[in-house]
């Protein structure tokens, strides 16, 4: 009876965290497959970059990003690593393919 009242918190405790766990990546991997079965064209209207810096450990961070008007007329901020960000222009047009995670140029 004590080991029940002593060890019973803590299963559930690690019970209810490995749930969470279990959950974070399983809305990851349905972002990332939600992601790969997009298959979209637009052009580049606009290329952003923002810098912000971290009052932690007073680092600063940069974010890429290109803002795309679809062919469907919507506008749409895709995310890119700075050298991916850097091989794009203002009109270049863009296609993401199904199964790929990063549109090319066309």
């Amino acid at each position: 009876m004590e080991k029940a009242v002593v060890f019973g918190p803590i299963i559930i405790f690690f019970g209810f965290f490995a749930l969470l766990v279990v959950g974070f990546f399983a809305l990851i991997i349905k972002l990332i497959k939600k992601s790969k079965n997009e298959d979209w064209t637009g052009t580049i209207i606009d290329k952003k970059h923002n810098r912000f810096e971290d009052m932690d450990d007073n680092s600063t961070h940069d974010n890429y990003f290109l803002v795309v008007k679809m062919d469907t007329g919507k506008e749409r901020n895709i995310g890119l690593s700075r050298e991916m960000w850097g091989g794009f222009k203002i009109g270049d047009k863009l296609h993401k393919p199904k199964g790929k995670l990063f549109p090319t140029k066309i």
